[in-house]
């Protein structure tokens, strides 16, 4: 009776530990370890609720990151645009010419020294043509052989100055007698003291003529004294081109 009765007390017992959470039960028994089921629950709903929160911080940093990166990029294109735009507003084109004017003055200065080669080969010297000493008019003409008309003596030269501030450059020099075209020809010589010409500035600008200033050097031969000159220098828009207008052989 007694066995029946301490076995129904320990099943009581095992049933009670079991519903207040006990982790060890013993028949003859010894001591007993509660264990907290309540805490447990909490801390692994902390753990579950703590983990979506770790989550979202780390993706807001990266789409902060991304954010902060994708401005930096904007901000740098932006800058680099912003100096672009202000070193071509520094260097701004000459009217409507499409060339600024440091670059106008650059192909002033071609342009210079091509109109001085021109000017002395067709007017100071007599290697523009070629010629038949044989075959001579009054006043010293001579048969111009290489062009046939004034207009194709004329052209290499007005390819270059502009007719409308040249257009008496070749008075005396040629003449059409007989169908057949004369020049005169004649050698002058350089001055020998010339050094050099340089293009110095653009001075002024309209639709259709450029000014420049110009520097020539001279040393004399004897001494070796240095000296310079100034000159104005144009170019003119003619028909449709940019040729040499005012100029003066420094040379």
């Amino acid at each position: 009776m007694q066995k029946k009765m301490l076995a129904a007390c320990t099943a009581f017992c095992a049933l009670a530990a079991l519903m207040v959470g006990c982790t060890d039960v013993s028949g003859n028994g010894d001591s007993q370890t509660p264990v907290n089921m309540t805490a447990e629950t909490t801390a692994s709903e902390e753990a579950a609720e703590t983990q979506p929160a770790e989550t979202e911080t780390a993706a807001e940093d990266t789409e902060t990151i991304d954010t902060t990166a994708a401005g930096e990029t904007a901000d740098t294109t932006e800058t680099t645009a912003a100096v672009t735009a202000e070193a071509a507003a520094s260097q701004g084109t000459v009217g409507d010419t499409g060339m600024t004017e440091s670059e106008w003055v650059a192909q002033a200065q071609q342009m210079y020294e091509k109109a001085a080669q021109t000017y002395y080969t067709y007017l100071c010297s007599s290697s523009g043509f070629t010629y038949d000493t044989e075959d001579t008019i009054a006043d010293d003409y001579v048969r111009i052989t290489s062009c046939d008309t004034l207009e194709d003596a004329e052209a290499p030269y007005y390819a270059v100055f502009a007719k409308s501030a040249h257009a008496s450059d070749f008075d005396g020099m040629l003449e059409m007698s007989e169908d057949k075209l004369y020049g005169r020809m004649g050698d002058r010589g350089a001055d020998i003291s010339y050094v050099s010409s340089a293009v110095t500035a653009l001075t002024a600008s309209t639709s259709s003529q450029l000014t420049f200033a110009v520097t020539s050097s001279y040393e004399d031969p004897e001494d070796g004294s240095a000296s310079t000159k100034e000159d104005t220098f144009t170019l003119v828009l003619e028909d449709g081109s940019w040729r040499v207008g005012q100029f003066t052989m420094p040379y």
